[in-house]
Order: structure tokens, then C-alpha cells, then sequence
């Protein structure tokens, strides 16, 4: 009786192994499958040392390394990676937290667009906004030069009831009411210094909410040039 010729799929499996672990593997194959045909599936990789092993499981010696599954027809199903290393796993993780940190930044921007572009309907509106707010802060200021004026006015009367005391002590009172006046006068000034901050950040805020509104005014009118010339396309209508 002749002896029995492997099926085409058992060759081209065969020469695929050989091409990728030579002789050696290809025996090694014939020992896998001997006896129960060819066998569902078939698991090869390359340890350290650079020796070419396969099994009908992945391999023992190839724990730490990729391992290649290969279709009974001996093609590439699907590549098995090693597991990672520390560094490699530190890596990952470092580099998850950064993307789940870029999208959490991208969620909160988004809700701020939303916010920005519901709150107003223009620039102009955000510069009239601006205004408002700038104006009541003004009216604090203004209303602590007049108090700092006014203290200023008392304190020279002060003064002037002092010089009856250069060359004899200042009666307690007298003393009191110099001390009551300075320290209102540092009260109206720390009140001064707040306000023209908070101006400062109100300004800085509109700045900041106007550079974005302008922005996303550009974006859309990118995105509706965009849609026009698509559609245009579209209908065959040449560009204006």
C-alpha cells in the first residue's frame, strides 16, 4: 500500500513551522500531532536561549515571551504577549492615569463651552457683563477714597488740638481717637487693595471666557464652511 501523502493543509502548516523553527520544529510538530491528526491548535514561540518550541498549549519555557497561536491550516490566528514586566507595568499604568486625566479635562472643557456659549449669546454681551461687574466694584472704591478723604480731615483736626499738648503729655482720649483714626484709615486702604485684585481676576476671568467665546465662534464657522463644501461637492456645485 502506498504511503499516505499529508493534506495541503498539513503541508503548508508544516513549512510554516519549518520557516519559522527549521528542521528541529518541524519534527517537533510531527511529534505533537502524531497519531491524532492534526490537532485543533497549535501554540509556538521563542524562549531566551532562542529555541523555537510548540505544543498544543503555550509552551512552559516561553511563560515570559509572545506567544503565536496558529490556525490548523498553520496561519497566524493571533499573537499571545507576555506578560509585563514591572516597569513595563508601571508604564501602563502611569499611562492610563494620564489618559483618564486628559479625558476628565476634556469632559470638564466641554462643560464650560456649554456653560459659556449658554450664558451668552455675543461678545458684545460678555464686554457688557464685564462692565456690570467692574462698575459695582468701582462703586466700593469710590466710596473708600471718600472715607480715607474724610478720615484724612478728621485726623488734621486732630492735629490741630494736639499742638495744645507739644511740651506736656496727650491725655489718654486724645490718643485713643489718633489711634481709632489710623486704624480706619487701614481698614478703607485693605479694602482698596481687595477690591482692585478682585478687579483684576474679574478682568482676567472675562478675558479668558471672551478668548474662548471667540474661539468656538472660529470652530463653528470652520465646521459650517466645512458642511457647505462637503454638500457642495455632494451636489456637484462648483465653490463660490
Amino acid at each position: 500500500m502506498a504511503p499516505e501523502l499529508p493534506s495541503p493543509s498539513r503541508c503548508a502548516r508544516l513549512a510554516l513551522l519549518a520557516l519559522l523553527g527549521g528542521p528541529a520544529l518541524v519534527a517537533q510538530v510531527h511529534g505533537a500531532t502524531a497519531g491524532g491528526g492534526l490537532p485543533g491548535q497549535m501554540f509556538v514561540c521563542t524562549d531566551r536561549a532562542g529555541h523555537t518550541h510548540a505544543d498544543r498549549y503555550p509552551p512552559a519555557e516561553c511563560r515570559d515571551r509572545d506567544v503565536r497561536e496558529l490556525n490548523p491550516d498553520g496561519s497566524l490566528k493571533r499573537v499571545i504577549p507576555a506578560p509585563l514586566t514591572r516597569e513595563q507595568r508601571k508604564k501602563r499604568d502611569e499611562e492610563e492615569e494620564a489618559r483618564l486625566r486628559e479625558e476628565e479635562q476634556e469632559r470638564a472643557q466641554l462643560h464650560k463651552d456649554r456653560a459659556l456659549l449658554e450664558t451668552y449669546g455675543s461678545v458684545d454681551e460678555i464686554d457688557s457683563a464685564r462692565r456690570r461687574d467692574l462698575s459695582a466694584r468701582q462703586l466700593l472704591i469710590d466710596r473708600a477714597n471718600q472715607r480715607i478723604a474724610q478720615y484724612g480731615r478728621e485726623r488734621k483736626r486732630l492735629e490741630d488740638e494736639a499742638e495744645f499738648y507739644q511740651h506736656r503729655e496727650m491725655p489718654p482720649e486724645l490718643k485713643e481717637r489718633f489711634e481709632n483714626n489710623k486704624a480706619l484709615v487701614q481698614q478703607q486702604e485693605k479694602t482698596l487693595a481687595d477690591t482692585k485684585l478682585e478687579m483684576q481676576k474679574i478682568n482676567e476671568r472675562y478675558d479668558a471666557d471672551k478668548q474662548r467665546y471667540q474661539e468656538l465662534e472660529e470652530m463653528a464657522r470652520k465646521a459650517a464652511e466645512e458642511r457647505d463644501r462637503t454638500e457642495r461637492e455632494r451636489e456637484g456645485t462648483p465653490p463660490q
